[in-house]
């Protein structure tokens, strides 16, 4: 029990992020097949609205027996879904909102009288993982999101690495007996979790300095006023990891703290990979035209106007020049004499000019 008594579960929602290639999919299908050797795994359907999650919460209720305190019944679902546009098409206020309230996880009642539908849900209970590119994340979720319960209890992991293998080395099993068996005895470990007093003394004093380092993008505001929870949420999971004691000591603090930090530290650059604008593409495109025509002395402003002008209005064109030149995508490398045309490239050295003959 945590915050005033209130019980917590160790489900977490999170987001893989990286550009294609980067090894979301092959890591969330590989999650997703150690889950599967599981008895009865509940997952989601893929392509979902507000209503499907429900009727998957209720399709998929499991029961633990209990002698002393009573039976308990409780419904659970996996999401883990390889693209964020396969789980969501558009971008879905009531899904967003219903996923924010099961994150804690609050019993869920539903009923429509023309329906006859009457849904009570004691004990629902999601954990979801999506991937997505940083583009697909920026183009799918509006401003107003982002200072939202469903991203603000949300762990975005990113990852721009993108490593080479050896398509011709003998395949390799990632199959592990040992997480089989492991998953297994999570799978079946059931009760409440106790709290060392060092643990506490911890969190208490990582709170009282600021929960430091708290991150600062201004995207990440009202996600950081739920950080402490996914310590807690985190620390559960270092517990389990470890043994089936059940005991939440000062190595889970650790444990928590360093996940957390780490994935933090690089959610800002989740925002600068996806902010990929008109301008910014660009941009991109007239500095790869530059390059390919370039055959020694550059290239005339003429000719890279008459490529651009099909990109940007040419109200903003001259400056787009301007800002490529500021930040180095472009060099003004002279001026032709007679006919006073500037010339530019991609490389900062002076190159010898010639007449407009270009």
């Amino acid at each position: 029990m945590v915050s005033g008594g209130k019980t917590l579960y160790p489900n977490l929602y999170m987001f893989l992020v990286g550009h294609p290639g980067t090894g979301k999919t092959r890591s969330i299908i590989e999650g997703r097949s150690y889950l599967n050797r599981l008895p009865e795994p509940h997952f989601s359907p893929t392509d979902m609205t507000w209503a499907s999650v429900i009727d998957s919460l209720q399709k998929n209720s499991r029961l633990y027996l209990r002698a002393v305190e009573g039976d308990l019944k409780y419904n659970s679902i996996y999401i883990c879904v390889e693209e964020l546009g396969t789980f969501l098409s558009k971008y879905d206020t009531q899904t967003t909102k219903g996923l924010s309230a099961l994150y804690d996880p609050n019993p869920y009642h539903q009923t429509r009288r023309t329906e006859k539908l009457d849904i009570s849900l004691e004990s629902p209970q999601i954990n979801m993982i999506i991937g997505t590119t940083p583009q697909d994340l920026m183009d799918f979720l509006p401003d107003s999101a982002w200072g939202q319960g469903f991203m603000s209890r949300s762990i975005l992991v990113f990852s721009d690495e993108r490593i080479i293998g050896d398509d011709f080395a003998t395949p390799t099993h990632l199959h592990s007996d040992d997480l089989d068996y492991d998953l297994g005895i999570i799978n079946d470990t059931f009760g409440q979790f106790n709290l060392t007093p060092e643990w506490i003394e911890l969190v208490n004093s990582w709170r009282r300095e600021g929960e430091q380092p708290v991150p600062d993008h201004p995207r990440l505001v009202h996600y950081n006023t739920r950080r402490r929870v996914n310590i807690y949420k985190l620390s559960m999971l270092s517990s389990i990891d470890r043994g089936t004691s059940m005991i939440i000591d000062v190595e889970d603090f650790v444990h928590a703290h360093e996940w957390l930090t780490e994935a933090e530290s690089f959610m800002p650059d989740i925002f600068k990979a996806g902010a990929v604008n008109a301008d910014a593409n660009a941009m991109q495109e007239i500095s790869h035209f530059v390059l390919a025509h370039d055959v020694g002395w550059g290239v005339s402003e003429q000719r890279i106007t008459k490529f651009a002008k099909d990109l940007l209005p040419q109200s903003t064109l001259l400056r787009v020049i301007e800002v490529m030149i500021r930040t180095g995508d472009l060099y003004l490398i002279g001026q032709d004499k007679v006919t006073k045309v500037k010339f530019y490239s991609t490389e900062p050295q002076p190159k010898p000019l010639v007449s407009d003959a270009q």
